[in-house]
C-alpha cells in the first residue's frame, strides 16, 4: 500500500529484489517496490535500504515517551518470495499506521513463518494455495499455543494479507485459525468474528459510521463506497470492478437495481464476464447517491491511446493506468480503481470519520481509530443474516460465495455472537460514548437552513425533518431514530416515542424475532442516544 510520505528508489536504479517482485506479480498480478524511506507512526523518517539498496536487518524505531528500540526486518522469513514480499510489507504498514509495540510482535513472531512449507501445486493453483496457506499457519498456531507473540503475528499476517487481497488469502484461511483454542485467550483465538479489530462491527458502529459518512469532509465517492460494502459485504475487487451501466432504473418495477460483478481467483484478472453478475436491488438513499456521483463526474471523460473513449467505471481512478492502456484485453480498465486502491480509501478513512474505538486502546490506554476495512462490513453482514433467521445458502448467496461450506462459520456461535454485535445501553460509560454520534445533527424547530420533510407524530407535533428526497420504505416515527437521514427536534417529545418504541419491541422480543426486531433495536437504541443527547445539550445550556 502507497504512503504519502513514503520515498521510493529512483527508477534508474537497480532494485536488488526484483525476481522477487516478479514472483509477486506472477501470482497477484501487480505490486508496490520496496520503499527506500517511510515516516513511522510518531513522525520519524526512517530509511530502510542499505548503500547496496538491501533492506536493513535492525532498524531503530522511536517510541515516543517510551524508548528508543532496534526493531528486526527481514527480506527471508520464509523459504517463498510471495510470502517474504508480504510479510515485509506488513511490518512496514505497522510501523508507519501503529505504535512500535505492533512491530515488536512482528520482528519477533514473523520468524515462524520460516516452518511454511507448500507444495509446487500450490505456487501455480490458488486454490491449492488457499488450502496449504491455512494449513500451514494453523500448524504454526497450534505448536506456539503458549507464545502469545508468535500466534498474534500469524494472526496480523493473516489478517493483512486478506485485507489487501493478496492472492490465495481469503476468508476461509480466518475461519479456520478461528477453530484453534489458545489457553488464557478467552477460549479460542477470534481472528476474525467476536474480534474488536477485525471482527463485525457491532451495531453502535455501524450506526456511528452511518452518520459520520454523511459529513461535509467525506467526498461523495468514498460515501457511495461504504454504502455499497455496508448494504452488499463487497469485497474490494467488486467494488472495483463496477462501472457506471451496471446501476439502473427498472421503469415497470419502479425501482433501482445494480449488477454486481462476481469474482473469482486472482484479482488482477478483473474478470466482467456477461454471465457473472448477480442482481441486486439498491435502497432509494443509496440510488440517489450514485446517480449524484455519475452526475458530478459526466463531464469528465477519458480516451485510449487510440483516441476512443473508455467504459466508466463507477468509481473513478484520478489518471488512467498507463500499464493497461498498451494492453489489448486490458485496456477497458485503465480507468478502473485497482483493489488495494479502495482497500486503502477504507483505511484512510479512519481519520476522515474520526470515530473511536470503545473497545481497543494504544499503549497510553486512549481509544484508537476504529478500524474499518471492506472485510468487516462482510463479517457484519454475515452475522446480520444469521440473527435474521437466513438459511446457509441464503447467506452464502449474499456474499458472493459459490457453496454453503464457506460461510457455515457464521452460524457456529449463536447466543456470543449476538452479544458481541448487539452491543447493549446499561452503563453509563457507553451511553456517554454513544451520544456523540449525534452531535451536530440535532437541530431547533424553526431551523430554516436544514431542508427536508417533517416527521409528525401528530397534527401539532413533529419529531424532526427527513433529509431523504424520495419515499422512506421504512417506518415512520419508529425507523427515523436508526436512520442517519434523520434530524431530531430539539424540543420535540422524544422520550414519549422512545416509550412507544419499547413498548412495539418488547412485543415483537415476546412473539417473534428476525429481521423485525432488529430493526426496533436499532431505533430504539438511537431514540436513547437522542434522548441523552439533548439531555446533555440542555444541561450546558
Amino acid at each position: 500500500m502507497a504512503h504519502a510520505l513514503t520515498i521510493y528508489l529512483p527508477e534508474q536504479d537497480n532494485d536488488p529484489y526484483q525476481d522477487l517482485y516478479d514472483e509477486v506479480a506472477r501470482l497477484n498480478g501487480d505490486y508496490d517496490p520496496f520503499p527506500a524511506q517511510f515516516t513511522s507512526f510518531h513522525g520519524q523518517k526512517i530509511s530502510i535500504r542499505e548503500s547496496n539498496q538491501r533492506l536493513k536487518t535492525k532498524l531503530q524505531i522511536i517510541n515516543v515517551g517510551k524508548s528508543n528500540q532496534n526493531y528486526t526486518l527481514s527480506e527471508s522469513y520464509s523459504d517463498y518470495h510471495y510470502l517474504n514480499y508480504i510479510a515485509v510489507k506488513c511490518w512496514i504498514d505497522f510501523a508507519i499506521e501503529r505504535s512500535p509495540a505492533s512491530i515488536g510482535h512482528l520482528s519477533y513472531g514473523f520468524q515462524a513463518l520460516k516452518g511454511i512449507k507448500l507444495s509446487d501445486k500450490a505456487l501455480n493453483n490458488e486454490r491449492a494455495f488457499s488450502k496449504e496457506i491455512a494449513s500451514n499457519i494453523s500448524s504454526i498456531i497450534q505448536k506456539n499455543k503458549d507464545n502469545q507473540m508468535i500466534w498474534l503475528s500469524m494472526r496480523m499476517f493473516a489478517n493483512y494479507a486478506i485485507e489487501n487481497a493478496y492472492w490465495g488469502f481469503d476468508e476461509n484461511l480466518i475461519f479456520k485459525l478461528d477453530e484453534i483454542k489458545i489457553p488464557n485467550s478467552g477460549g479460542k483465538l477470534r481472528v476474525s468474528l467476536l474480534d474488536h479489530e477485525n471482527g463485525p462491527f457491532t451495531r453502535t458502529e455501524v450506526a456511528q459510521i452511518a452518520q459520520a459518512i454523511h459529513q461535509e469532509n467525506v467526498p461523495l465517492q468514498t460515501r457511495v463506497c461504504f454504502k455499497l460494502a455496508m448494504q452488499f459485504g463487497l469485497r474490494p475487487i467488486q467494488l472495483a470492478l463496477l462501472r457506471e451501466d451496471d446501476v439502473y432504473y427498472d421503469d415497470k418495477l419502479l425501482a433501482w437495481f445494480i449488477n454486481i460483478p462476481r469474482v473469482k481467483g486472482r484479482t488482477a484478472q478483473l474478470r466482467r464476464n456477461k454471465n457473472n453478475f448477480v442482481l441486486r436491488e439498491l435502497p432509494n438513499h443509496l440510488a440517489e447517491d450514485i446517480s449524484e456521483l455519475n452526475k458530478t463526474n459526466s463531464e469528465i471523460n477519458m480516451l485510449d491511446l487510440e483516441g476512443n473513449s473508455l467504459p466508466r467505471p463507477l468509481l473513478k481512478a484520478e489518471t488512467c493506468h498507463l500499464e493497461l492502456l498498451s494492453q489489448k484485453k486490458l485496456k477497458e480498465y485503465a480507468w478502473h480503481l485497482y483493489s488495494k486502491n479502495i482497500t486503502e480509501l477504507f483505511r484512510f478513512s479512519r481519520n476522515l470519520l474520526n470515530i473511536q474505538s470503545r473497545h481497543l486502546t494504544d499503549d497510553d490506554g486512549n481509544p484508537t481509530p476504529l478500524k474499518i476495512t471492506c472485510y468487516r462490513f462482510r463479517y457484519t453482514l454475515g452475522t446480520r443474516m444469521v440473527m435474521e433467521g437466513k438459511t446457509p445458502e441464503e447467506v452464502a448467496i449474499a456474499l458472493d460465495h459459490s457453496t454453503v461450506a464457506s460461510v457455515q462459520h457464521y452460524f457456529r456461535y449463536n447466543r456470543d455472537l449476538i452479544d458481541f454485535i448487539d452491543d447493549s445501553f446499561e452503563s453509563s460509560n457507553t451511553i456517554k460514548s454513544a451520544v456523540m454520534r449525534w452531535q451536530g445533527f440535532i437541530v431547533d424547530e424553526d431551523d430554516g437552513s436544514v431542508e427536508g420533510s417533517l416527521i409528525r407524530v401528530s397534527d401539532i407535533a413533529s419529531l424532526g425533518k427527513c433529509l431523504k428526497k424520495t419515499q422512506c420504505e421504512m417506518h415512520p416515527t419508529v425507523s427515523c431514530y436508526s436512520c442517519s437521514r434523520f434530524r431530531p427536534f430539539k424540543n420535540a417529545d422524544h422520550e414519549a416515542q422512545l416509550k412507544v418504541i419499547e413498548a412495539e419491541r418488547d412485543f415483537v422480543k415476546a412473539n417473534s424475532s428476525g429481521a423485525v426486531l432488529h430493526q426496533l433495536d436499532e431505533a430504539w437504541e438511537g431514540a436513547i442516544q437522542i434522548v441523552e443527547a439533548i439531555k446533555s445539550m440542555k444541561g450546558g445550556e
